[in-house]
């Protein structure tokens, strides 16, 4: 399953929330340089002053800035999806559509029956062209979750066969 949520404001509202009481798993990042495992690192001071350095933290055509978009990717508890196995996915995932972006990928496991599952925070900004993030179309990019869950999966049954 992916949701997803426009963020309007800093990204310190959503690392906060992400963070909090020390529930995140793990976290992978793309187009940030990050210390080797430091929870106290504050990628979203980094996203917060990419779009500032390109302006993209001032509305647009009188309509309020979108700074961030926040997906959160969920396996169905049914595939009994290991952390790793969905690192490697949040991974592919966001390189397939948001390579020229700054992203965090945050892990958790603190819903009902424990499941992990992926929060991908992508920052406004194209670090290529300056542009602002367009939304992509939902359905093209639940589609290619999708198609990537199903080759890893058939890739995993083929390495244990």
């Amino acid at each position: 399953m992916l949701k997803s949520i426009a963020g309007h404001t800093s990204a310190r509202g959503i690392r906060r929330y992400l963070t909090k009481k020390n529930r995140a798993l793990a976290a992978d990042y793309l187009n940030i340089y990050a210390p080797a495992e430091d929870p106290s690192f504050d990628w979203a001071a980094v996203m917060d002053a990419t779009r500032r350095a390109f302006g993209n933290d001032l509305p647009w055509r009188g309509k309020r800035v979108r700074t961030y978009k926040h997906y959160i990717v969920s396996p169905d508890p049914k595939d009994r999806a290991s952390l790793e196995a969905l690192r490697k996915l949040a991974r592919a995932w966001a390189q397939e559509h948001f390579a020229d972006y700054e992203v965090a990928i945050v892990y958790h496991d603190d819903n009902e029956g424990g499941i992990p599952h992926a929060h991908i925070v992508v920052s406004n900004t194209n670090l290529e062209t300056g542009r602002r993030l367009q939304d992509p179309d939902p359905k093209a990019l639940a589609s290619s979750l999708q198609k990537l869950a199903e080759a890893q999966e058939k890739s995993s049954r083929q390495r244990n066969t």
